[in-house]
Order: C-alpha cells, then sequence, then structure tokens
C-alpha cells in the first residue's frame, strides 16, 4: 500500500491541511490511541491502546507517532483527521502492553473494520 493510498476510504474533505492551528498544538505531545478492530457484523472484536509521541503530521502519511512501552521506536501511522481526537484529562492511563503512561495530551480513537 503506498502512502497515497493509505487513507483512500476516508472522505478528502476530512483531512486537515498541513496548517491547521490542532496540528501545531499537538505535534510533539504524547497521545493516547484506541484502536478498535470491528467484525464484519459491526461488532467489537478487540481493542489495542497505545500511545506515542506526535513526531510528523502530513497528508501522505497522516499523524506519525513514535510510540512508547514495549513498542517503543515502532512508529503508528493514523489518519490526519484532528476531529478524530479530544484532550485528555491528566493521570496515570495503562496501555495495553502493560506500561503506565502519565498525563497525554489528547486521546484518539479509530476503528478498524475487518471483513469476515
Amino acid at each position: 500500500m503506498t502512502d497515497s493510498d493509505r487513507w483512500e476510504e476516508l472522505a478528502p474533505e476530512a483531512f486537515a491541511d498541513i496548517h491547521h492551528p490542532i496540528l501545531k498544538a499537538m505535534r510533539g505531545t504524547l497521545i493516547l490511541v484506541r484502536l478498535n478492530q470491528i467484525g464484519a457484523d459491526d461488532a467489537l472484536l478487540s481493542y489495542e491502546i497505545l500511545a506515542g509521541q506526535l513526531i510528523r503530521a502530513n497528508r501522505s502519511e497522516g499523524f506519525v507517532l513514535s510510540l512508547v512501552g514495549k513498542k517503543s521506536g515502532e512508529l503508528l501511522f493514523l489518519p490526519l483527521v484532528p476531529a478524530a481526537f479530544t484532550l485528555q484529562a491528566p493521570g496515570s492511563y495503562l496501555l495495553s502492553c502493560g506500561t503506565v503512561i502519565d498525563d497525554p495530551a489528547f486521546l484518539g480513537a479509530f476503528d478498524i473494520y475487518r471483513p469476515s
């Protein structure tokens, strides 16, 4: 899959421009992410909670996070859709890998649909 094909199922108007103010506010922050695996019948199959530092954001790659915890050093690519993120209340949060992170700035949640 090429970068230009990565988010083909999303409507183009959902994507932010690289100069969007929220992108500037998010850059360098710690972000908590929940990835939901959804089955063909729209049932939640599983989920994973990850976190990472936002290292860059652009239309071809989306949001690029450098993961922390047991997946430290891996990159996570998410759609460049600021509306998918909300401010996160300060506190300690448990990742799926067992690592605890403190005070992430934002929370994003994404559904990944799996065919039957």
